[in-house]
């Protein structure tokens, strides 16, 4: 059990009033931009990827300002000087409608109990809005360096609560996820560890989906956190090793969840890795962030690849992000996370029934899973156009 006393921080009737109060704006903002895009009535692709993006682009706007709204409420508890940065989907432009939130503080002050407390209170109350567990919201520290005060722990440890002067709120996260989970609340924020963090990605020529994907909301620090990043990449060639591999994925008569959600993200990052590779190819990059609108609206791809394969580029990734999309919800919906966690098995008919009986649209998972290997051999298309160059 993990007690975060925030009673010097907020009261438990003021906090609760704030949370709801931003929650329910989001529900409502929701419910308006779903219903327009007709997203939760229909699973009909219409061939239309400018239409979904643009539906993306709005949701993706209304969740970060959910998130910067609960932030700026609690920024006053954090160190003066701080960045705050969101990485991952949401700044890939890779997200889909429940994706997790990758979000950083780092600081060079000794780490407090209430900065801890206020970074808990910040994570919990996005959760809270957006409806998902605490393991939905990640940090960048929890693998680097590591430290062993937690390494017993187990499942009888796994309860959260914020304390308040007349009342608590207790949560818990999955129990796969307890040991990284705590390990991002317990360990550092200073900048020597974030970078180190960093350059070990580089070094190791590892999780290379990671990168790239940097936006930030506050650098109150001396640090030009971005220079530092592209001077990483300059020095290190992260793609010295790496071969791509080719998939084709296929679904018997049973679907387990964790492999249908392994099949959707390493098709994205397959993806991302090759725009990624050609950053220091063909140079088509300025800055170190990058995003797929970037990618769509780039003349130097345009001209390596030809503009037919960018436009089938696009086509496929919204696509099977739209039917990423449709599962996900659904599986929500039944109180089922669509994790590589979630080792609930299903028939495939069973899952077309629960599918067609929310969106009046049959054989939901063939179509998927099409799209999934129509966006893999898009890639697989896309190096060997650069293996040729």
């Amino acid at each position: 059990m993990f007690v975060f006393d925030v009673t010097n921080i907020i009261n438990y009737k003021e906090y609760m009033g704030f949370i709801t109060s931003v929650k329910s704006s989001f529900d409502i903002e929701r419910k308006i931009l779903f219903d327009i895009y007709n997203i939760t009535n229909s699973a009909s692709w219409n061939n239309d990827s400018n239409k979904y993006i643009e539906f993306r682009d709005k949701y993706r706007i209304l969740r970060q300002d959910v998130i910067r709204e609960i932030i700026k409420k609690f920024r006053n508890f954090l160190p003066e000087n701080c960045i705050i940065y969101e990485f991952g989907s949401l700044t890939k432009f890779t997200d889909r409608i429940e994706s997790d939130v990758d979000l950083t503080f780092c600081y060079d002050e000794n780490k407090t109990y209430t900065f801890e407390c206020a970074e808990v209170l910040i994570n919990y109350s996005i959760c809270y809005v957006f409806e998902h567990s605490i393991d939905n919201i990640h940090g960048k520290f929890q693998h680097y360096p590591m430290i062993h005060d937690y390494d017993d722990l187990t499942e009888e440890d796994n309860l959260y609560i914020l304390k308040f002067s007349h009342a608590y709120i207790e949560y818990r996260c999955g129990p796969e996820a307890l040991i990284e989970n705590i390990m991002g609340i317990k360990n550092v924020r200073d900048y020597k560890s974030l970078i180190d963090g960093y350059k070990e990605k580089y070094t190791l020529e590892c999780n290379i989906d990671c990168l790239y994907s940097i936006l930030i909301i506050e650098n109150s620090t001396r640090y030009n956190f971005i220079d530092d990043l592209a001077e990483l990449e300059n020095k290190h060639n992260i793609f010295l090793n790496y071969k791509f591999d080719f998939k084709k994925y296929l679904f018997g008569n049973e679907v387990e969840i964790s492999e249908l959600k392994k099949a959707f993200k390493e098709t994205i990052v397959s993806m991302y890795i090759m725009i990624s590779f050609l950053r220091k190819k063909v140079n088509w990059l300025d800055q170190y962030s990058m995003t797929m609108d970037d990618v769509f609206n780039s003349n130097e791809l345009i001209l390596l690849f030809g503009e037919e394969y960018i436009k089938n580029l696009k086509n496929s990734f919204v696509k099977m992000i739209f039917y990423w999309d449709r599962i996900e919800l659904l599986l929500k919906k039944h109180e089922i996370r669509l994790s590589t966690r979630c080792h609930q098995v299903f028939s495939k008919k069973k899952l077309n029934d629960m599918l067609y009986e929310k969106y009046s649209e049959e054989s939901l998972v063939d179509k998927a899973l099409y799209s999934i290997n129509d966006l893999n051999t898009v890639v697989s298309h896309g190096w060997r156009v650069i293996s040729e160059k």
